[in-house]
C-alpha cells in the first residue's frame, strides 16, 4: 500500500539541512541574561574602569553574593570549574568539614554570607588564585590563570558585556537543543489536541533506551521519535549514530516477529551534522523516516498514518 508520506532521499537531506537554528525569542532571552548581570557589575561598583583591590571584593561579594555570578564570568571560568576547584580546597582540608559530595552554587553563596572565614578564602582564591603555589601542583594551568581578578577587575562594561555572552555559549546550546524538541513537541499537542494521540517520553523497554518522544506510549510505541540538533562537533556523534542503529534494529526485529509497523523517525539538524557526513548519513540509512527543521511538518502525518485507529479519539 502507498503511503502518503516517503523517507527522504539522503541528498535532500544534506540539502535542506539547517546550518544554524534561528530563534530571536532565545536570543533576546541571553541578552536579558547578559544585561541582568551587567546591572548587576554596575551596583556592585564593579564597572568603573578602577582596579578593585582584594578587600573591596571582599565586601563587595560579603553584602551581595549573588555578585559572585558576575565574577566567575568576569574571569571567564565556568560554574562547573569552580565548584571543582572548591571540591579540591575541602579535599585538601583547606576548607573545614571534609568532603562527602560536591556543594552547589547556592549553597556555596549561603556560607560565604554566613561564614567570614569562607568568604576570605573565596574571594583569596578569585583575586590571585593563579599564585597559589600549592594548587598549581593539583589544577591545570588553563584553569588555575583564569583566577587572576587582580588584573581583569577594571574592566569596561563593553568589554564585560562580550564576556559575557561568550560564558554563556554552553547555555545557549543547550537551550537550542531544547527549543528544537519544543518544536516537535508542539506538533505532536496539535495531534493530541486534534486527533487524541497521546504521547510520552522517557525510558522505554520495548526498546531499552530513553526515547525522547513515544507515541502513543512508551509502553506499546508505535512511532518512536529521537532528537539531535548540533552546531558543533563531538566524538559523541559516532556513538548517537550507532545508538539510532540499535533502536532501529530492536524496531525492525519486533516488526518482523510480530507482523507489525511500528516505525523510527530520526530527527537531525544543524552544521555539526553537515560536518560529519559520514554519520549523518548513518543516520538517515538507519531509520523509517529522516526530518529537519524544513520537513518536520510532515511529522503530523506520519503519526496519523502509523498510529492504530484504537488510539484515536473522537474530537
Amino acid at each position: 500500500m502507498k503511503r502518503s508520506v516517503e523517507k527522504i532521499s539522503f541528498e535532500q537531506v544534506w540539502e535542506s539541512a539547517s546550518v544554524f537554528y534561528l530563534n530571536p525569542a532565545l536570543e533576546d532571552e541571553i541578552d536579558r541574561e547578559v544585561d541582568n548581570l551587567l546591572d548587576l557589575a554596575v551596583q556592585a561598583q564593579l564597572s568603573s574602569g578602577q582596579l578593585i583591590r582584594e578587600r573591596d571584593l571582599r565586601e563587595i561579594i560579603g553584602q551581595n553574593p549573588a555578585v559572585l555570578d558576575v565574577i566567575l564570568r568576569d574571569l571567564e571560568l565556568s560554574e562547573e570549574k569552580f565548584l571543582r576547584i572548591i571540591s579540591l580546597l575541602r579535599r585538601m582540608g583547606r576548607i573545614e568539614g571534609g568532603f562527602d559530595s560536591e556543594w552547589s552554587l547556592v549553597r556555596i553563596k549561603s556560607l560565604i554570607s554566613q561564614d567570614p572565614h569562607f568568604l576570605s578564602l573565596v574571594v583569596s582564591l578569585l583575586y590571585n588564585g593563579f599564585n597559589d603555589r600549592e594548587l598549581a601542583n593539583l589544577v591545570p594551568r588553563y584553569y588555575l590563570e583564569s583566577l587572576n581578578y587582580a588584573e581583569i577587575g577594571f574592566s569596561t562594561q563593553a568589554a564585560r558585556k562580550v564576556r559575557y555572552k561568550r560564558s554563556l555559549i554552553g547555555t545557549y546550546g543547550a537551550k537550542k537543543g531544547h527549543k528544537v524538541e519544543a518544536e516537535i513537541e508542539t506538533i505532536l499537542h496539535k495531534v493530541q489536541d486534534h486527533y487524541g494521540i497521546p504521547f510520552q517520553k522517557g525510558r522505554s523497554r520495548f526498546v531499552e533506551t530513553d526515547i525522547d518522544f513515544a507515541v502513543p506510549s512508551l509502553d506499546d510505541p508505535w512511532v518512536i521519535i529521537m532528537s539531535s540538533f548540533q552546531e558543533t562537533t563531538s566524538s559523541g556523534q559516532t556513538n548517537k549514530a550507532r545508538d539510532m542503529l540499535a533502536i532501529y534494529d530492536r524496531i525492525r526485529h519486533s516488526n518482523s516477529r510480530y507482523n507489525e509497523d511500528r516505525i523510527f523517525v530520526n530527527f537531525a539538524d544543524g552544521g555539526g551534522w553537515l560536518a560529519r557526513k559520514r554519520d549523518l548519513y548513518r543516520l538517515w540509512e538507519n531509520c523509517h523516516f529522516f526530518l529537519n527543521l524544513n520537513n518536520l511538518g510532515d511529522l503530523e502525518k506520519i503519526v496519523l498514518e502509523y498510529v492504530p485507529k484504537k488510539y484515536f479519539e473522537k474530537k
